[in-house]
């Protein structure tokens, strides 16, 4: 009996409407996924039964999909899963003889409307479906020499064998985000966010959306007729935006911000720009105002002091803004 070949997994997905709808999938993603059922029983072991077997019986009590989305950060595809994590929805601007630019930020008093997706996986023996996916959190990150990833944990309703959509083929262009096409910005303001670079500082980041409760979004349940959530609820959420700096006249300035009493907004800006599209070029740029939550002590790379800082995005009060994902790139609508 043959098994299943490693080479031949692949990632569909389908935009729903509404959630929970399983739709043919549209579009291949290319990462790394994994997909796994996790269920929950009722298997009395304490009744008095006159036996010594601890089962006898077992019913499943409920069922979720969890799963790990890995992947380089592309300009044609990293919108699949802002969507399915910071805003959904998006309308792009720009088109004819300008790039599509999307920005993905906050909404401080309504629903993030997130993107729901039915996620197909599997390899040449058998495909898996999962509607109703979203991604509970995201993390983009980057080291020198290296491109940027993208992490985000996924949940879906539940997973079932089911056959591929057929006639679809892997996107003909992948564009990663290369780390060193970056230029760190550091401003006073949000007025002034992205102006002013910071130059011989960063050397590393991450910047991933999550939340003091735990994740920004999270399935829910009702006794609706189901063993798996019908709904989502979405909770006060922020940015964790991790970096090693250089340790430089800069960086001491910052330490001032991290002992005022209340803390200084500190306004950060990472700008990625990529190969040259219809009237522009490819970009990322990742933002917002921080505040410092821990400011490590001297460490060294290679002779170099270096610090590592920790900070959290903070609503800023003049704008009322808090953070910002903006992608740049020639797709109209993703497929």
């Amino acid at each position: 009996m043959a098994s299943g070949i490693r080479a031949l997994r692949k990632i569909q997905v389908g935009l729903e409407n509404p959630r929970g709808t399983i739709v043919p999938a549209t579009a291949r993603l290319v990462g790394m996924l994994t997909m796994k059922e996790n269920q929950k029983y009722y298997r009395p072991a304490d009744l008095e039964t006159g036996q010594f077997d601890d089962y006898t019986r077992s019913a499943i009590t409920s069922k979720q999909m969890g799963a790990t989305f890995d992947a380089d950060a592309n300009y044609e595809q990293l919108g699949y899963l802002l969507g399915m994590s910071i805003e959904g929805g998006i309308t792009p601007g720009g088109g004819g003889s300008n790039p599509y630019t999307r920005t993905y930020a906050l909404i401080p008093t309504a629903t993030q409307a997130l993107d729901t997706r039915t996620f197909e996986y599997g390899d040449d023996i058998q495909a898996f479906v999962s509607p109703f996916v979203f991604a509970t959190d995201i993390e983009l990150s980057g080291k020198l020499d290296d491109v940027v990833k993208v992490k985000a944990n996924l949940v879906g309703q539940h997973a079932a064998t089911q056959s591929f959509t057929s006639a679809l083929s892997n996107p003909t262009t992948l564009t990663p985000v290369i780390v060193g096409t970056g230029v760190t910005h550091l401003n006073t303001s949000w007025a002034a966010l992205g102006t002013t670079p910071l130059t011989s500082t960063l050397i590393d980041f991450s910047y991933k959306l999550t939340a003091d409760k735990g994740t920004a979004q999270v399935p829910v349940k009702y006794m609706d007729g189901f063993l798996y959530y019908t709904d989502m609820a979405e909770q006060k959420r922020h940015i964790e935006l991790d970096l090693t700096l250089a340790f430089n006249s800069s960086v001491v300035t910052l330490f001032g911000y991290y002992i005022a009493n209340p803390q200084t907004l500190s306004f950060w800006d990472l700008k990625f720009t990529g190969p040259a599209i219809t009237g522009g070029y490819d970009g990322l740029e990742m933002g917002g105002a921080f505040v410092i939550d821990d400011f490590s002590e001297l460490k060294e790379r290679d002779g170099q002091d270096i610090v590592s800082l920790k900070l959290k995005s903070q609503k800023e009060t003049v704008t009322g803004n808090n953070y910002k994902v903006v992608l740049t790139n020639a797709i109209a609508a993703l497929p």
